[in-house]
């Protein structure tokens, strides 16, 4: 098997293009290494993306035509607040595309290449210093710029290039006292352009060799996970890039399988028709799973989703899908699957065949989970495969349209293909915050993306309520412990929290009576009492020395009782279909349930609203 410890990229210098591998496909020469942050997951420019990343250079540098206007135009994610992209061009970074939260807008930042060509040409904003070295967080004072062509004093925010007679060169902004403060150095090395301007076929045509392997080691993988485990083969379609090639990757090996795609409620318009056009395409069956308006109505209940509060996926993602496919599968099937090691952090550990906890019955594979994201651009142009449209509007990846692992940039992107869609997110972020009077800075900066904003981020904010408040998500619960006893306040519960109601939750764990003014599980008693915002549930131990109550697990089933989202997740998982859930919320068949207290595990309410309440108060506060 290939694999890599970390993706490198080279760049053939005759063909001016760059290589997955380090020899030239079409020369025979070999490539230099290019300089990318890793993981240098890097993928072309393209479409809107493309022109617009012209324009942009264009405006912030003030210079045109500044680098050669190459057809071949790569860009690689790198760590910044917000979205941020290297540029590279003929083999060089020339700087950052990133998009600025404060300013609202997208930027160009020059960098390395980008620098040196504004000091050669000595166009646009720049500052020749009379300094041995220059390092960063200096500032330069006026009497050691040797020459310069400086930003007007409203334009301090427009970057200068800088470079000093001993090799080194920077970037800086000047400061309101006229001084220029450097944000980055380094060592001054040559650049020179290419002289070719290849299309990406040729890039394709000098990549051959290493895509043929990539498709060979799939291939293998595919039959071998299928030989293996005999069960029948799926494709899980997202209308994406990765699944589009796993695809083909599976009807390379097995021939047409049939695909699984999930309507999430919150699917963009072009991802709808597209996925139908293919399936009517190859001719495959379509097997779709719908969340319906299952996201809407429980957001009104769970509050925003975050980035560390992912209750969207369960509900309006993982749940219809594991519903859709017991149905269809009920003994088992393979879903291959577009996942890649390179996409994030925790897919970086994900192994490449697994079970997925909320759909246990499914073997997921991923046959592609090595694979950058230039090996599957350049895999689809090589197969001529047609991909989501959404790709050439200036999406980089695509799902759920208010997912909140989205930059600030990348919302911009479809407040502009589609802003009525998130005029209507919006909506609801704005009258949420006003409802619990969080600050301005909670909407401005995104900040409903987390329950706890990053260091990065939380250094942006002024107010730093801003950060306390976000964790303040729909379920709202307080709780108090004392020797032998524990008290829930419940704040606005959705339905009328009874003890009849609780009695169906509280049986999930052990066996219950209920005598019409208490519940008794085993040892404990649960009371009932009302205030004016919602109920107490007091939990009283009888009959054991110290302190033994099994407090998460009552927590769960309270929340479960006062919160239902009716998304059925208990009702699909019960070993002994002992769960129902009607309007009215979920229901137990006290002679069937085993009180497993599975029920309580699977529901995103009880797993995500334990969350956010951890946030606030810490575990040991809580007694669990």
């Amino acid at each position: 098997m290939l694999r890599r410890a970390g993706i490198r990229i080279y760049w053939c210098t005759a063909c001016n293009l760059p290589l997955l591998a380090s020899t030239c496909g079409i020369c025979g020469g070999r490539g230099r290494l290019v300089r990318t942050t890793p993981p240098s997951d890097a993928r072309p420019a393209v479409g809107v993306e493309y022109r617009q990343l012209w324009r942009l250079i264009e405006k912030e540098t003030g210079i045109k035509n500044l680098y050669p206007k190459r057809k071949v135009v790569l860009l690689n994610k790198v760590p910044y607040p917000d979205a941020a992209d290297e540029v590279v061009i003929d083999g060089y970074v020339i700087g950052h595309r990133f998009y600025d939260l404060r300013m609202h807008r997208w930027r160009f930042k020059p960098l390395y290449a980008g620098v040196s060509e504004i000091i050669r040409r000595r166009e646009g904003y720049y500052a020749l210093v009379k300094l041995e070295t220059i390092t960063r967080n200096y500032e330069i004072h006026r009497d050691k710029i040797a020459e310069s062509s400086l930003p007007p004093r409203g334009e301090r925010w427009r970057y200068v290039a800088l470079a000093t007679p001993t090799g080194f060169e920077g970037i800086g902004l000047v400061t309101r006292s006229g001084r220029i403060r450097v944000l980055k150095s380094w060592r001054a090395r040559r650049y020179e352009w290419g002289s070719k301007d290849p299309s990406w076929a040729e890039v394709v045509e000098a990549n051959e060799a290493r895509l043929a392997i990539l498709e060979q080691e799939a291939i293998r993988f595919i039959n071998e996970v299928y030989e293996r485990y005999q069960l029948p083969p799926i494709v899980s379609f997202s209308g994406g890039k990765d699944s589009l090639v796993t695809y083909h990757l599976v009807k390379k090996a097995l021939g047409r399988v049939p695909v699984i795609f999930n309507d999430t409620g919150l699917e963009l318009p072009e991802t709808l028709s597209y996925v139908k056009a293919f399936s009517g395409r190859e001719g495959v069956e379509l097997i779709e799973a719908n969340a319906g308006s299952a996201f809407w109505s429980s957001v009104e209940v769970m509050g925003p989703p975050a980035r560390d509060y992912r209750w969207c996926c369960k509900v309006a993602k993982l749940l219809p899908l594991a519903r859709a496919l017991k149905e269809r599968f009920a003994d088992g099937a393979i879903s291959f699957v577009g996942q890649r090691r390179l996409e994030s952090a925790s897919r970086a550990v994900s192994p490449k065949v697994y079970r997925n906890r909320w759909i246990p019955h499914v073997l997921v594979a991923a046959p592609i989970n090595d694979w950058s994201s230039l090996d599957v651009w350049l895999y689809i142009f090589r197969e001529r495969l047609i991909p989501n449209p959404l790709y050439y509007l200036g999406f980089d990846r695509l799902g759920c349209w208010l997912c909140p692992a989205m930059e600030m940039g990348e919302v911009e992107v479809v407040r502009e293909v589609h802003p009525n869609l998130w005029s209507k997110w919006s909506r609801f972020l704005h009258r949420y915050a006003e409802e619990r009077g969080m600050p301005r800075e909670w909407l401005q900066l995104g900040l409903w993306r987390w329950l706890k904003p990053p260091g990065d981020i939380c250094r942006l904010v002024r107010d730093k309520s801003s950060i306390v408040r976000s964790a303040e998500r729909g379920i709202e619960i307080e709780v108090e412990l004392s020797h032998q006893s524990a008290a829930v306040k419940v704040f606005k519960p959705v339905h009328s929290l009874t003890l009849s109601r609780l009695a169906n939750t509280l049986c999930t764990l052990a066996e219950v009576t209920y005598d019409g003014e208490a519940v008794t599980m085993e040892s404990v008693r649960v009371v009932v009492t009302r205030f004016k915002e919602g109920v107490i549930v007091k939990f009283e131990e009888r009959g054991s020395e110290g302190r033994s109550l099994p407090v998460e697990e009552l927590l769960r089933a309270t929340l479960r009782a006062a919160y239902c989202i009716k998304c059925g997740s208990c009702e699909l998982w019960c070993p002994k279909e002992a769960v129902k859930v009607s309007v009215e919320g979920p229901s137990t068949n006290f002679k069937a349930c085993v009180h497993c207290g599975l029920c309580n595990e699977v529901c995103p309410v009880a797993d995500y609203g334990l969350r956010a309440l951890l946030f606030r108060f810490p575990r040991d506060l809580l007694g669990i």
